[in-house]
């Protein structure tokens, strides 16, 4: 279904009216599915869809899954605890923060995103209304995603205090975002973390090559490459360095190796992410 969406509707399939339709008819039969897996609290499938791709979305499992391991990424590698104050860019409609529910306390994530429909699914879940989770709007232009966003990524200032934070992250969300944007969050999130603090990113990267049977990224500007020339913001992909030297001006360090994600499709490159994509942790000195 997902390759004959994509040759119909070529680019962000939801934001076509009559395939958004389609996927509004779907959401009666995938709660009946999600009902019998004990996922009946999990969002409607047109609007996970929008923030996690249609592929293997419907019933909920693997939205459920990816959000326990990304989660469990972020105790074993980012020293998250029920304690720790929580910022997720780009958290969509909760796939993370579901798994963040259950183990950190109330009040100590916030979530923001671009998507005001993905924003009102989490402000409308009852399990995040108990735990106190604060979701905001990040307006922010991007040709994807929110062609009419207000402000530029990147000149934008996070609306959050300095040393605020015990751990940030994002997930598929570089991967939709251009050097000097990136250049511009790796800044802030530095200012943002607590001394000790980690940010953990889920990314495309280029060190084991840029060309794969499933993506390829033929298109170099500035620090990064990128796979549609018309729309570049489609998929993005960097070198390691960048992300290590960009940081390392703001006072962050890399704190231990990537992670491999499985996206490459070739088995000379081991995955090591549990993910779709390449996974970098790095440590505010």
């Amino acid at each position: 279904m997902k390759a004959v969406i994509k040759k119909i509707f070529p680019g962000v399939s939801w934001q076509n009216p009559v395939i958004n339709t389609i996927f509004k008819m779907m959401d009666p039969a995938d709660y009946i599915v999600r009902l019998s897996r004990g996922l009946s609290n999990l969002p409607a499938y047109s609007v996970r869809v929008r923030s996690n791709g249609v592929n293997k979305q419907f019933g909920g499992q693997n939205f459920h899954r990816f959000g326990q391991q990304l989660a469990k990424h972020l105790e074993t590698n980012a020293n998250l605890n029920s304690q720790s104050k929580v910022l997720e860019i780009g958290c969509g409609c909760g796939r993370v923060a579901f798994a963040l529910a259950d183990i950190v306390d109330d009040e100590m994530y916030i979530g923001m995103d671009i998507h005001k429909v993905s924003l009102d699914a989490c402000e409308a879940t009852p399990v995040f209304k108990r735990k106190k989770f604060r979701f905001d709007y990040l307006d922010v232009q991007n040709d994807e995603y929110n062609p009419d966003g207000t402000s530029r990524a990147d000149v934008y200032k996070f609306p959050y205090d300095d040393n605020e934070f015990d751990a940030i992250f994002l997930v598929s969300v570089f991967t939709h975002m251009l050097s000097d944007d990136v250049s511009n969050y790796l800044a802030e999130i530095s200012r943002m973390l607590k001394p000790g603090g980690v940010c953990m990113i889920t990314t495309f990267l280029m060190d084991k090559g840029q060309e794969w049977p499933g993506i390829s990224f033929p298109h170099h500007e500035k620090h990064h490459y990128y796979y549609n020339h018309s729309l570049p913001e489609k998929a993005v992909g960097y070198y390691l360095e960048f992300y290590e030297s960009t940081f390392a001006k703001h006072g962050a360090k890399l704190s231990r190796e990537p992670l491999w994600g499985d996206w490459r499709q070739d088995p000379r490159v081991t995955s090591t992410s549990n993910f779709g994509q390449d996974i970098v942790f790095f440590k505010k000195e």
